[in-house]
C-alpha cells in the first residue's frame, strides 16, 4: 500500500482544536465518498480523532499554531488519510507501543504512547516522512485503513 502517490488536493485547516469538527466532517465526507463501509467508520472515526488531537497539542508546542493539511482517497481496497504539519519534527512510530506488555490494569499503564498504540490497533499501516518542501521541512503521517472487507 505504501509508496504510491496521489493527485489528491490538500485541504488546510488550522491546527487548532475548535477547527476539529470541520476537519472531522471533511475526512468523514471523504469516507463516504471513497465507499468506506460504516462499520469501518466508526473505527476510522476513532483513529483519526487520536491522530489529529495529537498532532494539534504537540506540533506547535512553544511555538505560534500553525496548520494542518489532510487530504484522503481511496487506493488498493484502503481509505488513505496524509496528515502534514510543520511544527516540531516527530516520527510516532518510533515510540514504543505502550500495550505491547498488557498493563494488569489502567493504573499500571504507562504514562504516554497510549493513542499511537490505539492507532497501531486502528489503521492496517502507517507511515511517517519529514522532508522539505518549498524551502520548509514538513512531517508527513500516512494512514491506511483496509475497507475491502
Amino acid at each position: 500500500m505504501n509508496g504510491q502517490s496521489t493527485d489528491a488536493e490538500w485541504k488546510e485547516f488550522p491546527a487548532l482544536l475548535d477547527k476539529y469538527d470541520e476537519m472531522l466532517s471533511y475526512i468523514m465526507e471523504m469516507a463516504e465518498t471513497c465507499g468506506v463501509p460504516m462499520k469501518r467508520q466508526m473505527k476510522l472515526q476513532l483513529g483519526f480523532e487520536e491522530a489529529v488531537v495529537n498532532i494539534i497539542s504537540y506540533a506547535y508546542l512553544g511555538q505560534e499554531p500553525g496548520n494542518l493539511w489532510i487530504r484522503a482517497w481511496k487506493q488498493d481496497g484502503a481509505f488513505v488519510i496524509e496528515l502534514k504539519d510543520g511544527g516540531s519534527q516527530f516520527n510516532p512510530l518510533l515510540k514504543e507501543d505502550a500495550l505491547e506488555e498488557k498493563p494488569k490494569s489502567l493504573e499500571d499503564a504507562k504514562i504516554g504512547g497510549l493513542g499511537i498504540a490505539f492507532m497501531r490497533r486502528i489503521f492496517n499501516e502507517i507511515s511517517y516522512n519529514y522532508k522539505k518542501e518549498d524551502g520548509l521541512f514538513f512531517n508527513h503521517l500516512t494512514l491506511y485503513l483496509d475497507i475491502s472487507a
